[in-house]
């Protein structure tokens, strides 16, 4: 393309021309592109992975504990795709979940559980929100502890008659 000093007036015409074109094309796939990411987390939520768990938490209300016996989290697909597919697609469908237990919480009080796969521990917080900004979190249920006097099941996935129930259920047993 010719120095500026030797275009004349219709050819800077045509080249203005051409950056208006691109500016609408760019503009265009912009649109596009903002469209795609508002479909690509509307199919996010509807196809996430719906999880169900068989934990059983027990209160201990003398030593402030709750425990639980080893489980799992599975989530929709668990039962339905075969291991090469896991692979693919970059995680397992049933996690194991180690028994253990965690002491020092208030009695009679919600408190929500999460299983944090990358750590394997059990983490206890009054707010899902705080569950929530951990990805490697999967949250189990929200349940409510018992009395300093009481002892039993405070709720759980393994508790129901089913012996799974969806994560995220509420129980309070006490």
């Amino acid at each position: 393309m010719p120095r500026i000093t030797q275009l004349s007036l219709p050819e800077v015409n045509r080249a203005l021309g051409h950056i208006d074109e691109l500016k609408k094309q760019i503009g265009s796939l912009q649109s596009q592109l903002e469209a795609t990411k508002h479909q690509v987390s509307l199919l996010d939520l509807q196809h996430a992975p719906a999880t169900t768990n068989n934990l059983v938490f027990t209160w201990t209300g003398s030593t402030h504990t709750l425990s639980w016996a080893a489980g799992s989290i599975a989530d929709k697909n668990a039962g339905g795709i075969g291991m090469n597919d896991i692979s693919k697609l970059g995680g397992a469908h049933n996690v194991p979940v180690s028994a253990g237990s965690l002491p020092g919480l208030l009695a009679s009080t919600y408190y929500w559980l999460a299983w944090n796969k990358v750590h394997q521990q059990m983490i206890a917080n009054q707010s899902a929100d705080v569950l929530f900004q951990n990805k490697n979190n999967l949250v189990i249920c929200k349940l409510y502890t018992g009395t300093a006097g009481q002892t039993g099941i405070a709720g759980g996935g393994g508790s129901a008659s089913s012996k799974s129930d969806l994560s995220g259920f509420q129980y309070k047993l006490f």
